[in-house]
């Protein structure tokens, strides 16, 4: 057998979020998979359910064929998407924060599901936007993701619209990653498509477009085909496309151009308004409190710094601001530094007293030591310090620094302890990672649910370290 399925979230409770062309979008590829004559069944939500009913429905579509040998299982979701936590969401129409995993799909769970059907090949077609941290060291997070969640599968084909921290554009009429996968059977040329053929057209289609960018992760020869194009299915194209070209395309050129431009321009926030998120930022982080449990251990202190002191290896964030490309008002610092073949033999204030002496005409070489803000902002420095009220256990720290740019604000921020030196003094430890997310100015409560995490981050680490060393000193002889 072969299976499809079809999932379009078009409304989600916060109207501001509809997404009109999501409809049009799954009925277009409802039809199409139809049309093929390929598949023996389709499962297909185009209206607004519950989470609870879609994976109701889900669910009960794969234990029905569970038992059936299946040769290709089709999968196409359009709708809001999230990569955060390692993980990518598919956002359902009462899709809430404070219930993500409840209102949400997960692509684990979706994988978990399909892997009972043990399909011969899986497709995958992903029309969402996607959004969420990642590592510094790894700004392709998402690309990663889905490159390392091909081995849950012998062959597939996994076809996504956008990179991380893009958008998926589309009009009230249709998607354009969606419109593009249309277009691409429409106009080829010979009576059967491949999926490569089909990934081919589409990477053409958006070749020129800098704002999204598709991205395509394959195990598989390049020799499986989507299908044969019948007769009745390029009958139905032609309609399909007259109808999307000659009656709305010259309208969605123009109308998506000038909804581009103002979906774009609401994003932007003024200098004042960014400013006043800030200053909003530093009132709800004065009121953090310890849980119950380590505020009997440690003692909470909130700082808020105008300077970057206490905060290391800041050539991490100068280095991440020149290997991407960015929007924010900050750029890599450096140092003009002696550059001489005597330097690293008798060190720097030796090698400029011999330089002198014998006159050597020395060069000199600018070397990035951190970065810089290029707009002025109440504070620079987030400090999360618990200090602890006993002698045998250390004291921690997080410390967050930031980035804005017109639409966003990025942290750095990393979590280390202190180590003691002596009765009166301690030292931070520099063996640091630092982590990095990004969130919208237009969406205070992901900023706010952001720095919540990371001081959630930091009362788990020293909770689970505590513990671990606890659990030690009770397992040992005395």
């Amino acid at each position: 057998m072969n299976l499809a399925i079809v999932i379009s979230v078009s409304e989600y409770i916060d109207t501001r979020n509809n997404l009109p062309g999501c409809r049009k979008d799954a009925d277009c590829i409802n039809s199409i998979l139809n049309k093929t004559g390929k598949f023996d069944e389709i499962l297909f939500i185009n209206e607004k359910l519950s989470s609870g009913k879609v994976k109701e429905k889900l669910t009960a579509f794969i234990s029905e064929h569970k038992s059936k040998k299946i040769e290709e299982l089709f999968f196409y979701y359009t709708g809001h998407g999230e990569f955060q936590n390692e993980e990518f969401y598919y956002l359902l129409s009462d899709y809430s924060q404070d219930k993500k995993n409840q209102t949400t799909l997960q692509n684990e769970e979706v994988d978990s599901l399909f892997r009972t059907l043990n399909p011969e090949l899986v497709i995958k077609v992903i029309d969402a936007c996607q959004s969420g941290k990642a590592y510094i060291k790894e700004a392709g997070a998402i690309t990663k993701y889905f490159q390392k969640t091909i081995d849950r599968f012998d062959r597939c084909y996994f076809l996504n619209s956008s990179l991380k921290d893009q958008s998926s554009f589309q009009t009230d009429e249709i998607s354009d990653f969606t419109l593009s996968f249309i277009n691409s059977i429409k106009e080829h040329d010979t009576s059967e498509i491949r999926y490569k053929d089909i990934m081919d057209f589409i990477s053409d289609a958006f070749e020129k477009n800098t704002s999204q960018t598709p991205f395509f992760v394959v195990q598989a020869d390049y020799t499986e085909k989507f299908c044969i194009i019948s007769k009745a299915l390029k009958e139905y194209l032609n309609t399909l496309d007259t109808t999307l070209t000659e009656e709305t395309e010259n309208k969605a050129v123009e109308i998506s151009l000038l909804e581009k431009i103002k979906r774009q321009a609401s994003e932007y926030f003024t200098k004042e308004q960014a400013i006043a998120i800030i200053n909003k930022l530093k009132g709800k982080l004065s009121e953090y409190k310890l849980p119950d449990g380590l505020n009997e251990i440690y003692d909470i202190a909130i700082t808020f710094q105008e300077n970057y002191d206490g905060i290391v290896n800041k050539n991490a964030i100068g280095k991440w601001l020149d290997d991407n490309l960015h929007e924010y008002f900050a750029k890599s610092s450096h140092t003009r530094e002696r550059k001489d073949r005597y330097t690293n033999i008798l060190g720097g204030l030796q090698a400029a007293s011999f330089l002198s002496r014998i006159g050597d005409d020395t060069e000199y070489e600018w070397v990035r030591n951190g970065f810089e803000l290029e707009v002025e902002v109440p504070f620079k420095t987030i400090i999360f310090t618990l200090n602890s009220k006993f002698p045998n256990i250390e004291s921690y720290t997080a410390r967050v620094v930031y980035l804005l740019s017109k639409k966003q604000i990025r942290f750095f921020y990393f979590i280390t302890n202190f180590e003691t030196k002596n009765w009166d003094e301690r030292k931070l430890n520099t063996k640091i990672e630092w982590l990095t997310s990004e969130y919208p100015l237009k969406d205070e409560e992901k900023i706010i649910e952001g720095l919540n995490k990371i001081f959630a981050q930091l009362t788990d680490k020293v909770k689970k370290e505590i513990e671990e060393k606890f659990a030690n000193k009770e397992g040992s002889k005395e």
